[in-house]
């Protein structure tokens, strides 16, 4: 017991270590709301990444092929490049991965035969849903330091940000 007690300190200290390391950072980064943004997400994230993967066997890009799929259906592998930004051969094995598992259907496009239209099986969508539960779940708990107003007005500034992306984005 006192073995586990310790271990345990041990990677307790070790953790708020690296996290005010990281925490320094946000006064001193001359790029605060990019920062921020981008440790809450890996923070809120790359746990729920590699919980799913244990659980699941599924990795990121497949992931997000699931979530295109589920919002969207008769999409090509093309689409699903240019709404989330991915290598086209990053979105490819995806694709392969989750047609040979059963949660995507591939059928060639009736218009350019030279296409697949991928469309998310009840499994897949099932799939996709016990992991969406779990990423929400985690962001309530991400956001109870926040009021519910601040959270409206955190959803409300995100969001005009998310829809400006066209007239900020980088080539």
């Amino acid at each position: 017991m006192e073995l586990y007690i310790s271990i345990w300190s041990n990677l307790y200290f070790s953790i708020i270590v690296i996290l005010m390391k990281l925490l320094g950072i946000l006064d001193a980064t001359p790029f605060p709301i990019g920062y921020r943004i981008s440790f809450l997400t890996n923070f809120w994230r790359e746990p729920l990444l590699r919980w799913m993967e244990r659980d699941t066997g599924l990795i990121r890009p497949e992931l997000t092929v699931l979530m295109c799929l589920s919002f969207q259906k008769d999409l090509n592998a093309r689409d699903i490049c240019e709404i989330t930004e991915q290598p086209s051969n990053t979105v490819s094995r995806a694709v392969t991965s989750l047609s040979d598992k059963g949660l995507i259907s591939r059928v060639p496009d009736t218009v350019d035969t030279r296409r697949r239209v991928l469309n998310i099986t009840e499994e897949g969508q099932v799939v996709h849903d016990r992991l969406m539960a779990r990423f929400a779940e985690a962001e309530k708990v991400m956001l109870e330091t926040l009021s519910k107003q601040e959270v409206e007005t955190l959803e409300h500034l995100l969001d005009k940000l998310a829809r400006d992306v066209p007239r900020w984005r980088q080539p």
